[in-house]
């Protein structure tokens, strides 16, 4: 049984650092909120390392939250699929303190 609680995912990402962006706006438009590490927009790196940790606006249930997630990915991977970037979805969640 599915309980309502306020539940966070860590999602790692490691690609092209223009593409954090494109990834945090899917998020976004998912209703997904998180915070994401100020831009360093002074360097020249070709591949960053960014972890967020997403929770939803209210309350869900644990698996609506996976699902807002998934399409958030699914879309940019269909955007981006030519891209080095990899995108992980951790299992790290459960209530907030």
């Amino acid at each position: 049984m599915a309980t309502q609680t306020q539940v966070s995912q860590t999602i790692s990402y490691r690609g092209p650092p223009i593409l954090v962006g494109a990834l945090a706006h899917l998020l976004r438009e998912e209703g997904l909120d998180f915070k994401r590490p100020r831009d360093d927009r002074t360097s020249v790196a070709e591949v960053v390392e960014v972890t967020l940790t997403v929770r939803s606006g209210a309350a869900v249930v644990d698996r609506t939250l996976d699902a807002l997630i998934g399409t958030a990915v699914a879309r940019f991977r269909g955007r981006f699929g030519d891209s080095p970037a990899s995108i992980t979805v951790g299992d790290s969640r459960g209530p907030e303190a």
